[in-house]
């Protein structure tokens, strides 16, 4: 798929033709400064992990990142002691890693508190299915 439009400000590209967005990808060590070594391992673990499916634009603010192919298909939110994520599924699972889950027309959000190695492992099928229905590779 195509990318049809990129901003002239920031060039970065968008499927929608004058996307509302905030211009710049943001600075991800801000939102680690001051983080637990251990939680700021976790966060490179999970973007180590993101990286490898293909590419990943990832725009970070305050204790927000977006995780974004074609389109947005996980975020998180960097706390005191977990990256609580949430990733945007064509279907929904059930799984005990999930905590919560939504849904609006065609997209399914479960979110998940990742503490360590074990709840990224459980994460990462969902994350890269995640990334393919993100780029067209995946159902709708």
């Amino acid at each position: 798929m195509s990318l049809p439009w990129s901003c002239s400000a920031c060039h970065r590209q968008f499927t929608r033709a004058n996307q509302r967005h905030r211009c710049g990808t943001g600075d991800r060590q801000e939102v680690l400064r001051g983080r637990p070594k251990s939680l700021v391992a976790l966060y490179r673990s999970l973007e180590t992990c993101v990286r490898r499916f293909g590419a990943v634009e990832i725009v970070a603010r305050d204790r927000y990142v977006l995780f974004r192919a074609t389109r947005i298909f996980a975020d998180l939110v960097v706390m005191k002691d977990a990256l609580r994520i949430a990733v945007h599924l064509g279907r929904r699972v059930s799984d005990p890693i999930f905590f919560k889950s939504g849904a609006d027309r065609k997209r399914f959000t479960h979110v998940a508190l990742l503490r360590d190695a074990t709840s990224l492992a459980a994460v990462k099928p969902y994350l890269r299915e995640a990334y393919a229905l993100s780029t067209g590779g995946g159902r709708a």
